[in-house]
């Protein structure tokens, strides 16, 4: 399990999504239409206006399969451990 991040998130597949920039958010990240915000105190999935923080993998994947219905998994193995 590792600390979320914007490398990580790449890792995982997600690319940087434009958005209407706001002082708050730093960065919007999408992966099949699931969006992560990166803003400065922290890493969250945001969702009809509730944040969910996301402090490591562990929560990502939790997240991403309950709103998806399928693992996450990254696009090399090898490249990350859990």
């Amino acid at each position: 399990m590792k600390l979320l991040s914007e490398d990580l998130l790449k890792e995982y597949g997600f690319t940087e999504k434009p958005h209407v920039a706001n002082r708050v958010i730093i960065k919007v990240m999408t992966r099949d239409n699931f969006d992560i915000v990166i803003r400065e105190d922290g890493i969250y999935y945001t969702n009809l206006g509730i944040d969910y923080p996301l402090r490591d993998t562990a929560a990502l994947r939790k997240l991403y399969k309950e709103n998806k219905n399928m693992d996450l998994k990254p696009l090399n193995p090898g490249i990350i451990s859990e």
